[in-house]
Protein backbone atom coordinates (compact mmCIF):
# COMPACT_ATOMS: atom_id res chain seq x y z
CA UNK A 1 0.00 0.00 0.00
CA UNK A 2 2.77 2.43 0.94
CA UNK A 3 4.60 1.68 -2.30
CA UNK A 4 1.40 2.24 -4.32
CA UNK A 5 0.69 5.51 -2.53
CA UNK A 6 4.27 6.70 -3.06
CA UNK A 7 4.13 5.92 -6.78
CA UNK A 8 0.77 7.67 -7.11
CA UNK A 9 2.12 10.67 -5.23
CA UNK A 10 5.19 10.90 -7.48
CA UNK A 11 2.97 10.64 -10.54
CA UNK A 12 0.75 13.52 -9.37
CA UNK A 13 3.74 15.69 -8.41
CA UNK A 14 5.38 15.19 -11.82
CA UNK A 15 2.12 15.84 -13.63
CA UNK A 16 1.50 19.06 -11.68
CA UNK A 17 5.09 20.17 -12.21
CA UNK A 18 4.75 19.54 -15.92
CA UNK A 19 1.52 21.54 -16.14
CA UNK A 20 3.05 24.43 -14.20
CA UNK A 21 6.01 24.49 -16.52
CA UNK A 22 3.79 24.85 -19.56
CA UNK A 23 1.70 27.58 -17.90
CA UNK A 24 4.65 29.72 -16.85
CA UNK A 25 5.60 31.53 -20.05
CA UNK A 26 3.07 31.34 -22.88
CA UNK A 27 4.97 31.63 -26.16
CA UNK A 28 4.02 34.36 -28.59
CA UNK A 29 3.77 33.60 -32.31
CA UNK A 30 6.17 35.65 -34.45
CA UNK A 31 4.60 38.33 -36.57
CA UNK A 32 3.52 37.11 -39.98
CA UNK A 33 5.61 38.73 -42.74
CA UNK A 34 3.75 41.07 -45.03
CA UNK A 35 2.86 39.87 -48.52
CA UNK A 36 5.23 41.06 -51.30
CA UNK A 37 3.96 43.99 -53.32
CA UNK A 38 4.91 43.17 -56.94
CA UNK A 39 4.75 45.70 -59.72
CA UNK A 40 2.60 45.09 -62.80
CA UNK A 41 3.86 44.60 -66.33
CA UNK A 42 2.65 43.59 -69.78
CA UNK A 43 3.26 40.22 -71.40
CA UNK A 44 6.68 40.03 -73.03
CA UNK A 45 8.78 37.52 -74.97
CA UNK A 46 10.83 34.88 -73.15
CA UNK A 47 13.91 33.74 -75.01
CA UNK A 48 17.41 32.60 -74.02
CA UNK A 49 20.19 35.17 -73.71
CA UNK A 50 23.07 33.79 -75.81
CA UNK A 51 25.23 36.90 -75.83
CA UNK A 52 27.97 35.17 -73.80
CA UNK A 53 28.20 32.16 -76.15
CA UNK A 54 30.14 31.80 -79.41
CA UNK A 55 28.01 32.20 -82.52
CA UNK A 56 28.96 28.83 -84.05
CA UNK A 57 29.92 25.50 -82.46
CA UNK A 58 33.51 24.32 -82.64
CA UNK A 59 34.46 22.56 -85.86
CA UNK A 60 36.93 20.32 -84.02
CA UNK A 61 36.16 16.60 -84.19
CA UNK A 62 34.66 15.33 -80.91
CA UNK A 63 37.11 13.28 -78.88
CA UNK A 64 37.16 11.43 -75.59
CA UNK A 65 40.18 11.13 -73.25
CA UNK A 66 42.98 8.75 -74.18
CA UNK A 67 43.39 7.29 -70.67
CA UNK A 68 40.72 5.87 -68.36
CA UNK A 69 40.21 4.04 -65.10
CA UNK A 70 39.25 0.52 -66.19
CA UNK A 71 36.27 -0.92 -64.33
CA UNK A 72 34.69 -4.34 -64.88
CA UNK A 73 31.10 -5.17 -64.02
CA UNK A 74 32.24 -7.49 -61.20
CA UNK A 75 34.50 -4.79 -59.74
CA UNK A 76 31.59 -2.37 -59.93
CA UNK A 77 29.34 -4.76 -58.02
CA UNK A 78 32.03 -5.57 -55.45
CA UNK A 79 32.98 -1.99 -54.60
CA UNK A 80 29.34 -0.89 -54.49
CA UNK A 81 28.63 -3.65 -51.96
CA UNK A 82 31.69 -2.68 -49.89
CA UNK A 83 30.74 1.01 -49.85
CA UNK A 84 26.98 0.73 -49.31
CA UNK A 85 25.92 3.54 -46.94
CA UNK A 86 25.13 2.51 -43.33
CA UNK A 87 25.55 -1.22 -44.01
CA UNK A 88 28.76 -1.60 -41.99
CA UNK A 89 27.25 0.49 -39.17
CA UNK A 90 24.33 -1.93 -38.94
CA UNK A 91 26.72 -4.89 -38.76
CA UNK A 92 28.69 -3.16 -35.99
CA UNK A 93 25.64 -2.12 -33.94
CA UNK A 94 26.38 -2.51 -30.19
CA UNK A 95 23.20 -4.52 -29.58
CA UNK A 96 24.53 -7.24 -31.89
CA UNK A 97 26.95 -8.36 -29.16
CA UNK A 98 26.39 -9.59 -25.60
CA UNK A 99 28.71 -8.46 -22.78
CA UNK A 100 31.31 -10.88 -21.44
CA UNK A 101 29.40 -11.16 -18.15
CA UNK A 102 25.68 -10.74 -18.92
CA UNK A 103 24.62 -10.93 -15.25
CA UNK A 104 26.69 -7.82 -14.48
CA UNK A 105 24.95 -5.87 -17.27
CA UNK A 106 21.19 -6.38 -16.83
CA UNK A 107 20.40 -3.53 -19.21
CA UNK A 108 22.35 -5.12 -22.06
CA UNK A 109 20.81 -7.60 -24.55
CA UNK A 110 20.72 -11.28 -23.65
CA UNK A 111 22.51 -13.79 -25.93
CA UNK A 112 19.26 -14.64 -27.76
CA UNK A 113 18.34 -10.96 -28.17
CA UNK A 114 21.81 -10.16 -29.48
CA UNK A 115 21.60 -13.04 -31.96
CA UNK A 116 18.24 -11.78 -33.24
CA UNK A 117 19.56 -8.23 -33.45
CA UNK A 118 22.62 -9.41 -35.39
CA UNK A 119 20.50 -11.35 -37.89
CA UNK A 120 17.89 -8.63 -38.36
CA UNK A 121 20.39 -5.82 -38.78
CA UNK A 122 22.55 -8.07 -40.94
CA UNK A 123 19.68 -8.74 -43.33
CA UNK A 124 18.89 -5.04 -43.44
CA UNK A 125 22.56 -4.30 -44.20
CA UNK A 126 22.50 -6.86 -47.00
CA UNK A 127 19.38 -5.25 -48.42
CA UNK A 128 21.20 -1.89 -48.52
CA UNK A 129 24.20 -3.52 -50.18
CA UNK A 130 22.02 -5.31 -52.73
CA UNK A 131 20.29 -2.03 -53.62
CA UNK A 132 23.60 -0.14 -53.85
CA UNK A 133 25.06 -2.79 -56.18
CA UNK A 134 21.98 -2.67 -58.41
CA UNK A 135 22.10 1.12 -58.71
CA UNK A 136 25.84 1.14 -59.42
CA UNK A 137 25.61 -1.57 -62.09
CA UNK A 138 22.73 0.26 -63.75
CA UNK A 139 24.91 3.39 -63.98
CA UNK A 140 27.80 1.21 -65.21
CA UNK A 141 25.80 -0.10 -68.17
CA UNK A 142 24.34 3.31 -68.94
CA UNK A 143 27.92 4.58 -69.13
CA UNK A 144 28.86 1.71 -71.45
CA UNK A 145 26.01 2.67 -73.77
CA UNK A 146 26.93 6.37 -73.68
CA UNK A 147 30.59 5.72 -74.50
CA UNK A 148 29.62 3.39 -77.35
CA UNK A 149 27.09 5.89 -78.69
CA UNK A 150 29.74 8.62 -78.61
CA UNK A 151 31.94 6.74 -81.07
CA UNK A 152 29.01 6.17 -83.43
CA UNK A 153 27.91 9.80 -83.28
CA UNK A 154 31.49 10.97 -83.83
CA UNK A 155 31.72 8.87 -87.03
CA UNK A 156 28.36 10.18 -88.22
CA UNK A 157 29.39 13.77 -87.51
CA UNK A 158 32.67 13.32 -89.38
CA UNK A 159 30.83 11.92 -92.41
CA UNK A 160 28.24 14.71 -92.42
CA UNK A 161 30.88 17.43 -92.08
CA UNK A 162 32.73 15.97 -95.06
CA UNK A 163 29.55 15.98 -97.15
CA UNK A 164 28.73 19.52 -95.97
CA UNK A 165 32.20 20.69 -97.04
CA UNK A 166 31.71 19.11 -100.47
CA UNK A 167 28.27 20.70 -100.81
CA UNK A 168 29.51 24.16 -99.80
CA UNK A 169 32.35 23.88 -102.32
CA UNK A 170 29.88 22.82 -105.03
CA UNK A 171 27.60 25.71 -104.10
CA UNK A 172 30.43 28.20 -104.49
CA UNK A 173 31.02 26.81 -107.97
CA UNK A 174 27.31 26.94 -108.76
CA UNK A 175 26.90 23.18 -108.87
CA UNK A 176 24.62 22.69 -105.84
CA UNK A 177 21.37 24.23 -104.67
CA UNK A 178 21.07 26.21 -101.45
CA UNK A 179 18.39 23.95 -99.96
CA UNK A 180 20.61 20.86 -100.02
CA UNK A 181 23.44 22.72 -98.30
CA UNK A 182 21.14 24.11 -95.62
CA UNK A 183 19.67 20.66 -94.98
CA UNK A 184 23.16 19.21 -94.41
CA UNK A 185 24.07 22.13 -92.15
CA UNK A 186 20.98 21.50 -90.01
CA UNK A 187 21.92 17.83 -89.68
CA UNK A 188 25.46 18.73 -88.64
CA UNK A 189 24.30 21.22 -86.01
CA UNK A 190 21.74 18.76 -84.65
CA UNK A 191 24.39 16.06 -84.35
CA UNK A 192 26.82 18.45 -82.66
CA UNK A 193 24.15 19.22 -80.06
CA UNK A 194 23.58 15.50 -79.44
CA UNK A 195 27.33 14.92 -78.99
CA UNK A 196 27.55 17.77 -76.47
CA UNK A 197 24.58 16.41 -74.50
CA UNK A 198 26.09 12.93 -74.56
CA UNK A 199 29.41 14.20 -73.19
CA UNK A 200 27.58 15.94 -70.35
CA UNK A 201 25.69 12.71 -69.60
CA UNK A 202 28.95 10.74 -69.55
CA UNK A 203 30.44 13.15 -67.02
CA UNK A 204 27.32 12.89 -64.86
CA UNK A 205 27.42 9.08 -64.91
CA UNK A 206 31.11 9.14 -63.97
CA UNK A 207 30.34 11.33 -60.96
CA UNK A 208 27.50 9.06 -59.84
CA UNK A 209 29.65 5.93 -60.18
CA UNK A 210 32.53 7.44 -58.22
CA UNK A 211 30.14 8.15 -55.35
CA UNK A 212 28.73 4.60 -55.39
CA UNK A 213 32.17 2.98 -55.47
CA UNK A 214 33.89 5.18 -52.91
CA UNK A 215 36.30 6.69 -55.45
CA UNK A 216 37.84 10.14 -55.29
CA UNK A 217 35.17 12.52 -56.56
CA UNK A 218 37.86 14.80 -58.00
CA UNK A 219 39.60 12.06 -60.00
CA UNK A 220 40.42 13.63 -63.39
CA UNK A 221 40.31 10.28 -65.24
CA UNK A 222 37.01 8.99 -66.56
CA UNK A 223 35.83 5.41 -65.95
CA UNK A 224 35.97 2.93 -68.79
CA UNK A 225 33.23 0.24 -68.40
CA UNK A 226 35.15 -2.87 -69.47
CA UNK A 227 32.43 -5.40 -70.28
CA UNK A 228 31.70 -7.54 -73.37
CA UNK A 229 27.94 -6.81 -73.12
CA UNK A 230 27.27 -10.50 -73.68
CA UNK A 231 23.60 -11.36 -74.29
CA UNK A 232 22.72 -14.96 -73.40
CA UNK A 233 20.59 -16.98 -75.78
CA UNK A 234 18.66 -19.03 -73.24
CA UNK A 235 15.58 -17.85 -71.34
CA UNK A 236 15.44 -17.70 -67.56
CA UNK A 237 13.48 -20.42 -65.74
CA UNK A 238 11.01 -18.03 -64.12
CA UNK A 239 9.63 -20.49 -61.53
CA UNK A 240 13.15 -21.41 -60.43
CA UNK A 241 14.08 -17.72 -60.24
CA UNK A 242 11.05 -17.07 -58.02
CA UNK A 243 11.96 -19.95 -55.69
CA UNK A 244 15.54 -18.75 -55.35
CA UNK A 245 14.46 -15.15 -54.86
CA UNK A 246 11.98 -16.02 -52.10
CA UNK A 247 14.73 -18.01 -50.39
CA UNK A 248 17.56 -15.48 -50.66
CA UNK A 249 15.93 -12.05 -50.45
CA UNK A 250 17.19 -10.23 -47.38
CA UNK A 251 14.00 -8.25 -46.74
CA UNK A 252 12.00 -11.50 -46.52
CA UNK A 253 14.55 -13.21 -44.28
CA UNK A 254 14.52 -10.20 -41.96
CA UNK A 255 10.77 -10.62 -41.36
CA UNK A 256 11.15 -14.41 -41.01
CA UNK A 257 13.78 -13.88 -38.31
CA UNK A 258 11.43 -11.66 -36.33
CA UNK A 259 8.61 -14.18 -36.71
CA UNK A 260 10.85 -17.02 -35.46
CA UNK A 261 11.79 -15.12 -32.28
CA UNK A 262 8.97 -14.37 -29.84
CA UNK A 263 11.18 -12.56 -27.35
CA UNK A 264 10.91 -8.99 -26.09
CA UNK A 265 13.90 -7.86 -28.14
CA UNK A 266 12.36 -9.19 -31.34
CA UNK A 267 9.09 -7.49 -30.44
CA UNK A 268 10.87 -4.13 -30.13
CA UNK A 269 12.58 -4.62 -33.49
CA UNK A 270 9.29 -5.69 -35.07
CA UNK A 271 7.61 -2.55 -33.77
CA UNK A 272 10.42 -0.45 -35.26
CA UNK A 273 9.94 -2.20 -38.61
CA UNK A 274 6.17 -1.73 -38.56
CA UNK A 275 6.55 1.91 -37.62
CA UNK A 276 8.91 2.40 -40.58
CA UNK A 277 6.25 0.98 -42.92
CA UNK A 278 3.42 2.95 -41.33
CA UNK A 279 3.23 4.61 -37.89
CA UNK A 280 -0.39 3.43 -37.68
CA UNK A 281 0.71 -0.21 -37.75
CA UNK A 282 2.93 0.08 -34.68
CA UNK A 283 1.47 0.18 -31.20
CA UNK A 284 0.94 3.68 -29.87
CA UNK A 285 3.08 4.47 -26.87
CA UNK A 286 1.18 5.10 -23.64
CA UNK A 287 2.07 7.65 -20.95
CA UNK A 288 5.81 7.13 -20.22
CA UNK A 289 5.12 7.12 -16.44
CA UNK A 290 2.74 4.21 -16.91
CA UNK A 291 5.28 2.42 -19.14
CA UNK A 292 7.83 2.56 -16.32
CA UNK A 293 5.49 0.56 -14.14
CA UNK A 294 5.09 -2.19 -16.75
CA UNK A 295 7.64 -4.97 -16.32
CA UNK A 296 6.74 -6.99 -19.45
CA UNK A 297 4.61 -6.34 -22.49
CA UNK A 298 1.23 -7.93 -22.68
CA UNK A 299 1.30 -11.32 -24.40
CA UNK A 300 -1.74 -10.33 -26.45
CA UNK A 301 0.14 -7.36 -27.92
CA UNK A 302 3.00 -9.63 -28.99
CA UNK A 303 0.59 -11.99 -30.68
CA UNK A 304 -0.92 -9.03 -32.55
CA UNK A 305 2.56 -8.03 -33.68
CA UNK A 306 3.20 -11.57 -34.91
CA UNK A 307 -0.02 -11.47 -36.94
CA UNK A 308 1.01 -8.14 -38.47
CA UNK A 309 4.44 -9.54 -39.34
CA UNK A 310 2.91 -12.63 -40.94
CA UNK A 311 0.62 -10.43 -43.04
CA UNK A 312 3.59 -8.24 -43.97
CA UNK A 313 5.65 -11.28 -45.00
CA UNK A 314 2.88 -12.66 -47.20
CA UNK A 315 2.48 -9.29 -48.90
CA UNK A 316 6.21 -8.87 -49.43
CA UNK A 317 6.48 -12.39 -50.87
CA UNK A 318 3.75 -11.61 -53.40
CA UNK A 319 5.48 -8.35 -54.29
CA UNK A 320 8.86 -10.10 -54.62
CA UNK A 321 7.40 -12.77 -56.90
CA UNK A 322 5.83 -10.10 -59.11
CA UNK A 323 9.14 -8.18 -59.33
CA UNK A 324 11.09 -11.32 -60.26
CA UNK A 325 8.59 -12.43 -62.89
CA UNK A 326 8.44 -8.95 -64.44
CA UNK A 327 12.25 -8.71 -64.57
CA UNK A 328 12.56 -12.17 -66.16
CA UNK A 329 9.95 -11.34 -68.81
CA UNK A 330 11.66 -8.01 -69.56
CA UNK A 331 14.91 -9.92 -70.02
CA UNK A 332 13.27 -12.13 -72.64
CA UNK A 333 11.83 -9.12 -74.46
CA UNK A 334 15.19 -7.36 -74.66
CA UNK A 335 16.83 -10.55 -75.95
CA UNK A 336 14.31 -10.85 -78.79
CA UNK A 337 14.74 -7.15 -79.61
CA UNK A 338 18.50 -7.63 -79.75
CA UNK A 339 18.10 -10.50 -82.23
CA UNK A 340 15.92 -8.32 -84.50
CA UNK A 341 18.26 -5.33 -84.35
CA UNK A 342 21.25 -7.53 -85.05
CA UNK A 343 19.57 -8.63 -88.28
CA UNK A 344 18.90 -4.98 -89.15
CA UNK A 345 22.59 -4.14 -88.66
CA UNK A 346 23.62 -6.95 -90.98
CA UNK A 347 21.20 -5.68 -93.63
CA UNK A 348 22.60 -2.13 -93.47
CA UNK A 349 26.18 -3.43 -93.47
CA UNK A 350 25.49 -5.37 -96.68
CA UNK A 351 24.13 -2.20 -98.30
CA UNK A 352 27.24 -0.23 -97.33
CA UNK A 353 29.52 -2.94 -98.70
CA UNK A 354 27.67 -2.98 -102.01
CA UNK A 355 27.80 0.82 -102.38
CA UNK A 356 31.49 0.92 -101.46
CA UNK A 357 32.17 -1.51 -104.31
CA UNK A 358 30.28 0.78 -106.70
CA UNK A 359 32.19 3.82 -105.43
CA UNK A 360 35.50 1.98 -105.91
CA UNK A 361 34.44 1.24 -109.49
CA UNK A 362 33.98 4.97 -110.12
CA UNK A 363 30.19 5.16 -109.95
CA UNK A 364 28.71 8.43 -108.49
CA UNK A 365 27.10 7.02 -105.34
CA UNK A 366 28.52 9.42 -102.74
CA UNK A 367 25.14 10.60 -101.44
CA UNK A 368 23.74 7.08 -101.30
CA UNK A 369 26.85 5.80 -99.54
CA UNK A 370 26.69 8.57 -96.93
CA UNK A 371 23.05 7.79 -96.18
CA UNK A 372 23.79 4.06 -95.98
CA UNK A 373 26.65 4.67 -93.52
CA UNK A 374 24.48 6.91 -91.35
CA UNK A 375 21.73 4.31 -91.37
CA UNK A 376 24.24 1.61 -90.43
CA UNK A 377 25.67 3.59 -87.51
CA UNK A 378 22.17 4.44 -86.30
CA UNK A 379 21.23 0.75 -86.43
CA UNK A 380 24.42 -0.13 -84.55
CA UNK A 381 23.44 2.42 -81.91
CA UNK A 382 20.03 0.79 -81.55
CA UNK A 383 21.68 -2.62 -81.28
CA UNK A 384 24.04 -1.33 -78.60
CA UNK A 385 21.09 0.14 -76.71
CA UNK A 386 19.20 -3.15 -76.93
CA UNK A 387 22.17 -5.15 -75.63
CA UNK A 388 22.68 -2.70 -72.77
CA UNK A 389 18.98 -2.86 -71.91
CA UNK A 390 19.34 -6.65 -71.69
CA UNK A 391 22.27 -6.26 -69.29
CA UNK A 392 20.34 -3.73 -67.18
CA UNK A 393 17.34 -6.07 -67.07
CA UNK A 394 19.66 -8.89 -65.97
CA UNK A 395 20.93 -6.69 -63.13
CA UNK A 396 17.36 -5.85 -62.14
CA UNK A 397 16.46 -9.55 -62.05
CA UNK A 398 19.49 -10.42 -59.88
CA UNK A 399 18.66 -7.51 -57.58
CA UNK A 400 15.01 -8.61 -57.33
CA UNK A 401 16.25 -12.10 -56.37
CA UNK A 402 18.59 -10.63 -53.72
CA UNK A 403 21.65 -12.15 -55.39
CA UNK A 404 23.88 -9.12 -56.03
CA UNK A 405 25.07 -9.12 -52.43
CA UNK A 406 25.72 -12.88 -52.51
CA UNK A 407 27.58 -13.35 -55.80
Amino acid sequence: MRLGAAILGCTLILAVAGCGHHRAQPSESPAKPSAPNLSTTKRGVLEPDLSALPRDPSDKPPARPGEYRKLTAEECRYFAVKNAPLADDLDAHPENRTPSHPHLHPGQPSPSEADTSRKVRGYLADELRNKSAGEALDKFYQLAQAEGQFDLLAKSLKELRARLGDAEDAERRGLADRAGVDNLRVQVLDLEAKVAELEAGIDSLNAALRAHLGMDSADPLSIWPDDPLHVRSEDVDIDEAVRNGLFYRSDLNLIRTLLADDGEGADDLAQALLKQISPLLARLKSNPLVSLLTVKRNRTSREATQRQLQSLLEGRERQAEAEIRAAALALRGHRLATVARSAEVRRHAATVTELEKKAAAGQPVTAELTKAKLDLWKAQGELLKSAVEWRRADVKLRQAMGLLVRE
